[in-house]
């Protein structure tokens, strides 16, 4: 098994040496955000609906990181996570199903 390696985005440091370890985190937590977003816009899912979005969220923040060589998985409950995320995408998107189905569907298999 592959060991995850901890993200290191690069953070602007303010003038202010005294950050807490809070503030510190936050500022990690929207750097992430940013690059959340920019793997939604990458694969065109920037138009899903926010429901959609965010059942599959941290799908794309472990699917980005890895993509960023953070870490590699040869799991394959995640490559059967993944496959998953696509397929019932694909289905909203060509209007095969409701959002509420995709939704549905996704929240039982990651058991939310």
């Amino acid at each position: 098994m592959n060991t995850a390696t901890p993200l290191t985005y690069p953070v602007a440091a303010p003038d202010n040496d005294a950050l807490t370890a809070n503030t510190r985190r936050l500022a990690l937590m929207d750097d992430c955000r940013i690059h959340e977003t920019d793997v939604f816009h990458l694969l065109g899912w920037n138009d899903l609906p926010d429901a959609l979005q965010n059942v599959i969220r941290s799908d794309m923040e472990a699917y980005r990181d890895e993509l960023l060589g953070l870490y590699s998985t040869c799991d394959n409950g995640v490559k059967n996570r993944r496959k998953s995320v696509s397929y019932w995408v694909r289905a909203y998107r060509e209007g095969v199903c409701t959002e509420e189905t995709a939704v549905r569907a996704l929240s039982v298999t990651i058991g939310a």
